[in-house]
């Protein structure tokens, strides 16, 4: 709760630069609106007469500034939709926190849970089974080749793309699950009361999900699944899940070979 003026003020200065974009779109838009006006018509006739030689370039003038009408809006629509995606993420994560309430930290990056706070985490959840003689579900998710992304495009872009991974994987669990920054580029998906059919059914969610976010759009992730069964080591079912990342089989594969 201590994170949430910040978050407050984050959300301020998102709707301030939304404002001002959209008013120098308008402002852009009546300008160019009104050059498009004068060239097709001329206030006094007299004026018209003078521009013969103008007056033969002029379709290729109005197709100018038409086009400029449109580039303009199309910039304006984009920057406005990662303004929209930033905002969503800044919600999204607070809320996931504010659900996920507890002595958890929590990663300052993606609004995920710290791996510091895996080992209580886990301990918390094999209570929780015992009790139940229920299972849970371990899922790690990694970044195919992030690194040379991250070279590539730089490190802003970067974080940005971890940013809307950690806002996607919120989105897709449930209120009882959770989600942990679990390396510089995974995260690690506890799932309650659910077992391996249940996780691959989740990896396949999110590999739907995927394809509908823009930025995330071609994105390969590699997928690690253990399930929990009472009596276990929860620490091992988590090995068993990095030694199946490790195999380096992209999410859609993996889910695909998840036994019913």
């Amino acid at each position: 709760m201590q994170a949430n003026p910040e978050r407050r003020r984050q959300l301020v200065a998102i709707e301030q630069r939304s404002w001002h974009l959209w008013g120098i779109s308008l402002s852009i838009s009546i300008v160019l609106t009104f050059g498009i006006t004068l060239l097709l018509y001329p206030a006094l006739e007299g004026y018209a007469e003078h521009l013969e030689f103008e007056r033969h370039y002029l379709p290729q003038l109005v197709y100018g500034l038409f086009t400029l009408v449109v580039l303009s809006q199309a910039y304006f629509v984009m920057k406005q939709r990662e303004l929209n995606a930033l905002r969503n993420f800044i919600i999204a994560s607070y809320a996931s926190s504010a659900a996920n309430a507890g002595n958890y930290t929590t990663d300052a990056l993606t609004g995920a849970l710290e791996r510091g706070s895996l080992v209580e985490l886990l301990k918390a959840e094999t209570e929780r089974a015992e009790k139940a003689n229920a299972r849970f579900c371990v899922v790690i998710f990694d970044i195919w080749d992030f690194k040379s992304f991250n070279m590539r495009e730089g490190n802003l872009v970067g974080d940005l793309m971890l940013k809307e991974l950690a806002l996607l994987l919120m989105r897709a669990i449930r209120k009882a699950d959770w989600v942990m920054r679990y390396g510089p580029d995974e995260f690690l998906c506890l799932l309650e009361a659910s077992n391996r059919q249940g996780g691959g059914a989740f990896v396949e969610r999110v590999e739907r999900m995927l394809a509908r976010v823009d930025r995330l759009r071609g994105v390969k992730l590699l997928v690690g699944l253990a399930e929990y069964k009472p009596g276990e080591d929860a620490e091992l079912v988590v090995s068993d899940a990095e030694r199946e990342l490790r195999k380096g089989t992209p999410a859609r594969a993996s889910a695909a070979s998840v036994p019913a």
